[in-house]
């Protein structure tokens, strides 16, 4: 059987208890706060990849759309109005990716370089 503890023993297990406590918040309010200097920066890199995503994702989505409407020309109607519902889903999920890159750089090129291949492809389509 174990031996009740005495009040002199109880708080110093409070003590024990509250210190350990104290020492686990204090390690969570450790945070890195941004830097101020940095944050100008950061503004312009999210406002271009806004601007990536409205203007880059349209262009994406337009020339997706023409692509795959010269794709079809049996089909010319069908053809059009499926591409022009596929260019919706397309310009949201541009819009989407453009901000889950990591890389501005990545996300500036992985729009641009698709869109210069759906021009030329549309170019030889047409022809």
């Amino acid at each position: 059987m174990i031996p009740p503890m005495t009040t002199h023993e109880l708080g110093a297990e409070a003590e024990l208890t509250r210190v350990s406590v104290k020492d686990k918040s204090s390690k969570k309010t450790n945070k890195v706060k941004p830097k101020p200097q940095g944050l100008p920066k950061y503004r312009w890199m999210i406002f271009g990849r806004f601007v990536l995503a409205i203007f880059g994702g349209y262009a994406f989505s337009a020339l997706s759309a023409m692509c795959i409407a010269n794709a079809f020309p049996e089909m010319r109607t069908s053809a059009v109005l499926s591409a022009t519902m596929l260019a919706f889903v397309v310009h949201c999920a541009v819009f989407i990716w453009v901000f889950l890159v990591n890389s501005t750089l990545k996300a500036w090129l992985g729009v641009l370089i698709p869109c210069v291949v759906f021009f030329l492809l549309n170019l030889w389509l047409k022809g």
